[in-house]
C-alpha cells in the first residue's frame, strides 16, 4: 500500500475514532425537538432508537460495533467505482450502518456483475463473508415470523381437529387448525359436547386442505399425568419447538432443562414445530382402532396409557419421503435437490450440537405446496436425538443400557460397533451423515441396502456393523458420477475419512450452482469465490423484493431456499475445500452443462441475464 493510501486511510478512520472518543454533547430527546421541524425530529428519533432501553455497557458495545462496521463498510464502498454503484451509494450509507445489509449487497453485486473487482485482502474477504451470512439470515426466505401470532397459553381446547393423517409406534398425528380459523362455530353435536369438556372440536367433513396444522399426540405409557413428568420424559421431542407453553409449576424445571438442552433455531429443512404443551388425552374418532393400547383406562378399560400426554403442534406436511417415493420416478435433478435439502437440514442440526440419531425416510416429511415436481424436505421426529449442552455430540458409553439411538438398521458403523467401557464415548459428529448416505440410495431410485428385504428372508443386503465399502451396490447410471462419489464417501466405515454433513452440503450446492470453469481450470482464488458468493447474495436480495411470479424469478422457491441456506452458513475456507474435493474426484461427466466458462459468465452462472437484471432493478425494490 502506498504512503498516500496509508495517509488517506489514517485520516478517514481517524475522524471516526475522534468522533467516538471525544466528549458527546447532551443528547436531545424527541420531546426536546418540538421547535425543530418534523423531518429533523423523525431523524433524531430514528438515530436514538438503537440505544433506547440499553445499559451503559450495552450502549458502549453498540457504539463500538457501529463504528467498526462503518469503518469496514466505507473502506469497501470507496473502492466501488461504476456508475450504478454511485446511484446506490446514498441509499446504502443511510441504512447500512444500523444493520441493514441489503442495499450494500445490491451495490457490491452490481459492481461485480459489471466486472469490477474490489477486494484483495484476506481479512476483508473473511469480513465480507461474515456480512453475507448476517444479511442472508435476515432475509428469511424460509423461516416464518411468529412474532404477531404468539399465543400465551394454548391447549386442545383452542384447536379443531380433522382426520388422522399418520400413525407410528409412539405417536399419532391429526390434522388441525385454530378454532377461530373455522369461524368459531361448531358444526356437529360432537363438537359441542367436546367444547363443554374443554377438549378439541372435531370436524371430519371439511377437506384436508382447510387444516394447515397438525397435532402429534405422543403415546404416554410410563410418565405420570402431570406436565412436569411428561416434559421430563419426552423433552427430546421438543428440541425443534419454537415455543413451550409453561406454567409456574414448570418454570424452575424448564429453566434447568434449557440450561442442559441445546437450542435448535428454525431452518427451512427442519420441521416447523410451533408449540409444545401437555394436555389430557381425548377420545378421538378412530382411536379404538388405531391405538387402543395407548388410551387411558377412563376411555378404554383395557388400555395402558396415562390420562395426560405431550402434544406437538406443527405445520401439516403432505406426506413422508417414503410415501412420496412410492410409485414415483424422480428426475436426477429433483433427487439431487432433495439430497441437498436433507444435507442442509442435517448440517444445521449438527452445527448446533444436535445429533438426530434416527434418520430414515419415514422421519423425513415432504411439503408439496410448490407442486409435486418441487418438493420441500424437512427433518422431523427428534425423539431419539442427542441434544445435551455438556455432552455435545459425544455420548459416554459406560453400560449396554445406554441409549445409542433409534433405527438399528441405519446406525453408523462407529455407533453400532461401540463396546461399553469405563472410558468409552460414542462420537456422533458424522453418524447422521452416514444415515443420509443410506437414504440417498432411495432418493435416486435404488433400494436402501441396509433395510430389510421382504423377498430375501427378511434379511438386509448389508449390515452396518459388518459391511465393506466394495460391497455397496452401484447407483443408477443417471446419477452424476461426482454425486456417486459423494454418497460412497458418506458411507465410508471410517468416520475420519467420511465427510461431515456441512461439507457434503457444500459439494451438492457447488455442483448445482457453481461455474463450470472451477472444475476445468485452476482452483479458484478466494477473491473469485467471494465474487461468486456476492453475486448470489445480490441476486437473492434483489429478487426477494420483486413480486412472486415476476419474469426475473428464473428459479423455484425450493431452489431459492437452498441458495439462502447455503449463504447463511458459508465460509470461504469450506467452499474452497469443497471445490478441491470435487476436482480430486471429478469424472468427465460430472460438470453441469448449464454453466459457461468465460471470466464474466463465471459470475453470472446462476442466470445468464443476471447482469442486465441487476442493473434494471429499481431502487425501491431494495426496501424491506
Amino acid at each position: 500500500m502506498s504512503i498516500r493510501a496509508v495517509a488517506h486511510r489514517l485520516i478517514q478512520n481517524g475522524r471516526l475514532l475522534y468522533r467516538f472518543i471525544k466528549p458527546q454533547e447532551p443528547i436531545k430527546t424527541v420531546v426536546d425537538c418540538v421547535k425543530i421541524n418534523a423531518h429533523e425530529a423523525k431523524a433524531i428519533e430514528s438515530s436514538l432508537r438503537p440505544t433506547l432501553g440499553r445499559s451503559a455497557f450495552q450502549t458502549f458495545g453498540y457504539q463500538v460495533h457501529y463504528h467498526a462496521r462503518r469503518i469496514f463498510v466505507e473502506n469497501i464502498l470507496n473502492r466501488v467505482t461504476n456508475s450504478l454503484a454511485g446511484d446506490l451509494r446514498k441509499r446504502a450509507t443511510k441504512r447500512l450502518f444500523f444493520g441493514d445489509s441489503r442495499p450494500f449487497f445490491a451495490l457490491v453485486g452490481v459492481s461485480l456483475a459489471s466486472g469490477t473487482g474490489i477486494l484483495t485482502k484476506d481479512d476483508e474477504l473473511e469480513g465480507l463473508c461474515w456480512e453475507i451470512r448476517e444479511a442472508v439470515s435476515k432475509l428469511k426466505w424460509a423461516t416464518r415470523d411468529l412474532d404477531d401470532s404468539v399465543k400465551v397459553d394454548i391447549g386442545l381446547k383452542d384447536l379443531t381437529l380433522g382426520p388422522s393423517i399418520a400413525k407410528g409406534c409412539s405417536a399419532v398425528v391429526y390434522a388441525a387448525r385454530w378454532k377461530e380459523d373455522s369461524g368459531g362455530t361448531p358444526t356437529s353435536h360432537q363438537e359441542t359436547a367436546n367444547d363443554l369438556q374443554n377438549g378439541p372440536s372435531i370436524n371430519l367433513s371439511d377437506p384436508l386442505s382447510t387444516f394447515p396444522l397438525a397435532v402429534k399426540m405422543m403415546f404416554n405409557y410410563d410418565a405420570e399425568s402431570n406436565a412436569l413428568s411428561i416434559l421430563r420424559a419426552m423433552h427430546r421431542e421438543t428440541v425443534p419447538a419454537q415455543f413451550h407453553i409453561s406454567s409456574e409449576e414448570l418454570s424452575g424445571w424448564e429453566k434447568s432443562l434449557q440450561e442442559r438442552t441445546k437450542a435448535l433455531p428454525p431452518h427451512p429443512n427442519v420441521v416447523d414445530m410451533q408449540y409444545v404443551f401437555a394436555d389430557r388425552v381425548p377420545q378421538l374418532p378412530g382411536s379404538f382402532s388405531l391405538y387402543p393400547d395407548a388410551l387411558p383406562a377412563r376411555i378404554n378399560p383395557n388400555g395402558s396409557g396415562r390420562n395426560m400426554s405431550l402434544f406437538l403442534l406443527m405445520k401439516r406436511y403432505d406426506c413422508s419421503l417414503s410415501e412420496y417415493l412410492q410409485g414415483r420416478e424422480l428426475t436426477p435433478r429433483v433427487s439431487l435437490l432433495l439430497l441437498t435439502q436433507l444435507l442442509e437440514g442435517v448440517a444445521h442440526i449438527n452445527l448446533h450440537g444436535v445429533a438426530h440419531r434416527d434418520l430414515k425416510s419415514d422421519n423425513l416429511l415432504i411439503d408439496l405446496s410448490e407442486g409435486e415436481d418441487w418438493p420441500i424436505l424437512v427433518v422431523s421426529d427428534f425423539g431419539c436425538c442427542l441434544a445435551d449442552r455438556k455432552l455435545g455430540l459425544r455420548l459416554p458409553y459406560h453400560t449396554p443400557d445406554t441409549d445409542k439411538g433409534g433405527n438399528a438398521a441405519l446406525m453408523a458403523p462407529e455407533v453400532a460397533n461401540a463396546v461399553p467401557g469405563p472410558f468409552t464415548t460414542i462420537n456422533y459428529e458424522k453418524s447422521d451423515a452416514w444415515a443420509v448416505g443410506t437414504v440417498a440410495h432411495e432418493l435416486f431410485g435404488s433400494i436402501n441396502p441396509f433395510y430389510l428385504r421382504g423377498g430375501d428372508g427378511q434379511r438386509p443386503l448389508l449390515r452396518s456393523s459388518t459391511y465393506k465399502e466394495d460391497e455397496l451396490p452401484e447407483l443408477p447410471s443417471t446419477v452424476p458420477s461426482i454425486i456417486c462419489a459423494l454418497i460412497r464417501n458418506l458411507l465410508h466405515r471410517d468416520p475420519s475419512k467420511r465427510m461431515t454433513a456441512d461439507m457434503a452440503a457444500n459439494v451438492c450446492q457447488l455442483f448445482l450452482w457453481a461455474p463450470k470453469s472451477w472444475m476445468e481450470e485452476n482452483i479458484p482464488s478466494s477473491n473469485e469465490v467471494l465474487q461468486w458468493l456476492l453475486f448470489l447474495t445480490s441476486k437473492l436480495v434483489c429478487e426477494r423484493g420483486l413480486p412472486v411470479g415476476s419474469y426475473s424469478q428464473r428459479r423455484t422457491f425450493p431452489e431459492y431456499q437452498l441458495i439462502s441456506s447455503f449463504l447463511a452458513r458459508v465460509h470461504l475456507r469450506k467452499v474452497r475445500e469443497a471445490v478441491t474435493w470435487m476436482r480430486r474426484h471429478r469424472p468427465d461427466d460430472s460438470i453441469p452443462a448449464t454453466c459457461s466458462s468465460s471470466a464474466i459468465s463465471r459470475l453470472v452462472a446462476l442466470d445468464r441475464d443476471s447482469c442486465s437484471l441487476l442493473k434494471s432493478i429499481p431502487i425501491s425494490a431494495l426496501s424491506p
